[in-house]
């Protein structure tokens, strides 16, 4: 059978083709860089489907959006002062605790306080706490005095004080949680961090109640 010409030319154009695809891939098998992905507006390298970057589908979220993670008024930064001058109150009061040897359940509360209230506290600085303000001022004040109480007794006589101090003092800080702080905060990052600290603090309560018998 006789091949004609066009049927050769088609055949050549097609092993053409097929040549400069193969030479678009190095020999390790490395897309070219004709096969990189595009640059979207905003800098990032498109995905192949069209999705946003690694960072993103790691984080849930763009990685430009820590700027409006931070409290963004005055107030709001006020706010998370008070809230710190409680976690650095609720800190102090547990290494107190431990120092003056309490036992027990008392002594795990203490640990606890430390332990998670050192968490809040890191997380509520990173949001920007202005602990200079005069309210965080104000309740750092507070919180001296009362170790300086407490600091007073000694034995069974200040592991009653410590439980009756953690009872008051949870009871105080959801009151001033629900009263100032969080109606002060306007950033989404700022309430939900508020919003997880009650439901913290509300459970501190509950436990500070249950070690009322052992006193």
């Amino acid at each position: 059978m006789r091949i004609t010409i066009p049927r050769v030319a088609a055949t050549l154009a097609l092993a053409l083709a097929v040549s400069a695809c193969n030479e678009r891939r190095d020999a390790s098998g490395d897309v070219a860089a004709d096969d990189v992905p595009a640059v979207d507006p905003t800098g990032r390298p498109a995905a192949v489907d069209g999705s946003t970057d690694s960072t993103v589908a790691a984080t849930g979220q763009d990685a430009t959006a820590g700027a409006s993670a931070v409290a963004s008024a005055p107030a709001e930064r006020a706010a998370l002062g008070v809230l710190n001058a409680i976690n650095d109150h609720e800190i102090a009061a547990g290494e107190q605790a431990l120092a003056k040897q309490v036992e027990g359940e008392m002594a795990d509360y203490a640990r606890m306080m430390i332990d998670q209230h050192s968490e809040n506290r890191r997380q509520t600085a990173a949001l920007g706490a202005d602990a200079a303000a005069e309210k965080a001022q104000a309740q750092q004040q507070k919180g001296q005095a009362e170790l300086a109480r407490l600091d007073a007794t000694t034995g069974d006589a200040y592991a009653q004080a410590y439980v009756a101090a953690m009872v008051k003092g949870h009871t105080d800080a959801l009151a001033t949680l629900d009263g100032a702080l969080m109606p002060a905060a306007t950033t989404p990052a700022v309430r939900d961090h508020l919003t997880r600290t009650r439901e913290h603090v509300a459970a501190h309560l509950e436990q500070a109640k249950a070690l009322a018998p052992a006193r």
